[in-house]
């Protein structure tokens, strides 16, 4: 017959008490030796980013000092390749007194001996859905090497058509700010039987707090012809990509 008051006196009992301490005791171990993994590899990727930073600016520093098409957003962008940052970070570069915008050349900001510093900052970068009007969904990726990739998804009489267009993206400082970033995007998408026509479309986006892009400005044109017509275009002013 079950005893109510035996399972009281087993919980009680000191060798079950001890037992539970050394439960807990493992699992703060292991969380201890979860923790000093995640420090240690972290740690491994800073140093190996700093090692790829002043092996790159010790063998290539001659190189970019005189190659004026080389900009800070360019090395930062050959760093990626060789450490992969977190998700929706991207670097930066910077020197000794002043962050470097990815446009700036370095050859006019960095001198002999000078060190280069890899910022780690919040990315623009990554995908973004868009569905505002009912027969349009939109899909737009942008990379970490500044390439924008989009899949505008129509709905004509309940039959989908999927159309691609391909270009790029960059940031720029917002007219009379200091370090107020507008993202544009320039797309070129090829149109008719023959794909004898591209259309091409500029999108300026401004990032909101939770990462989303709000379309502030759009235009489109055919190339060497005439503007296109607003259903035409992958956005209206007012929309917004949402993350994924």
């Amino acid at each position: 017959m079950f005893q109510p008051h035996s399972m009281v006196f087993a919980f009680l009992d000191p060798t079950c008490l001890s037992a539970m301490a050394g439960t807990a005791a493992d699992w703060e171990d292991q969380l201890d030796a979860l923790w000093d993994t995640v420090e240690a590899e972290e740690k491994e990727r800073r140093q190996a980013l700093d090692l790829s930073i002043r092996a790159m600016s010790g063998e290539l520093m001659a190189e970019l000092t005189v190659n004026g098409r080389c900009t800070a957003g360019a090395l930062a962008r050959e760093l990626v390749k060789l450490v992969v940052p977190e998700a929706y970070t991207e670097y930066r570069l910077a020197t000794d007194t002043e962050a470097l915008r990815p446009e700036q050349r370095l050859c006019d900001h960095v001198l002999d001996g000078a060190e280069l510093t890899a910022l780690v900052v919040a990315s623009a970068a990554g995908d973004f859905v868009c569905q505002a009007h009912r027969g349009r969904a939109v899909t737009l990726c942008l990379g970490l090497d500044r390439m924008a990739k989009c899949k505008i998804q129509r709905n004509v009489g309940g039959m989908l058509f999927d159309h691609w267009a391909e270009g790029y993206w960059e940031e720029k400082l917002k007219p009379g700010a200091d370090d107020d970033l507008h993202i544009h995007v320039t797309l070129d998408q090829t149109v008719g039987a023959m794909s004898e026509f591209v259309i091409r479309q500029n999108l300026q986006l401004e990032r909101q707090e939770d990462g989303d892009l709000l379309v502030l400005e759009v235009f489109g044109e055919v190339r060497g012809g005439s503007q296109v017509e607003d259903n035409m275009l992958v956005a209206s002013v007012g929309d917004v990509f949402g993350r994924f």
